[in-house]
């Protein structure tokens, strides 16, 4: 039986809560064993994730994320999974939607600061016209 691929718009079911931020950092995802993530953007409320196997809706995983500030480790819920059209022909990875469950406030706080710092320097970088 083929595995079910969720390929929902979050945007078209007006679900997304907090605006994502591009953002290329390596990290792991685990259940019963550990396998190394690309985190592809970032929010306040979760992350967008390119993994190598398709994960099922609704597992909850731990996450660490080695962010700039030190690392980052919490639980988290996927949301979707669709077949990420960059994987290398015969090595298919997938992109997987994340939702951050009880994110401690001090992890919140960096979170949210480093969204921000990155938000002004793009900002700052950005072409005038």
């Amino acid at each position: 039986m083929a595995a079910l691929i969720r390929m929902e718009n979050a945007k078209e079911t007006g679900r997304r809560r907090a605006p994502r931020l591009a953002l290329r950092v390596g990290g792991s995802l685990s259940g019963r064993s550990a396998r190394e993530v690309t985190l592809v953007d970032l929010s306040l409320t979760g992350c967008l994730v390119r993994y190598p196997a398709l994960l099922d809706h609704g597992a909850i995983l731990d996450l660490n994320l080695e962010l700039d500030e030190g690392p980052l480790a919490t639980k988290v819920r996927v949301t979707e999974a669709s077949l990420d059209g960059e994987s290398a022909p015969g090595q298919p990875s997938y992109l997987t939607g994340l939702e951050f469950l009880g994110l401690p406030p001090k992890d919140a706080v960096r979170l949210r600061r480093l969204l921000d710092e990155e938000r002004r320097r793009r900002s700052a970088d950005a072409p005038s016209h």
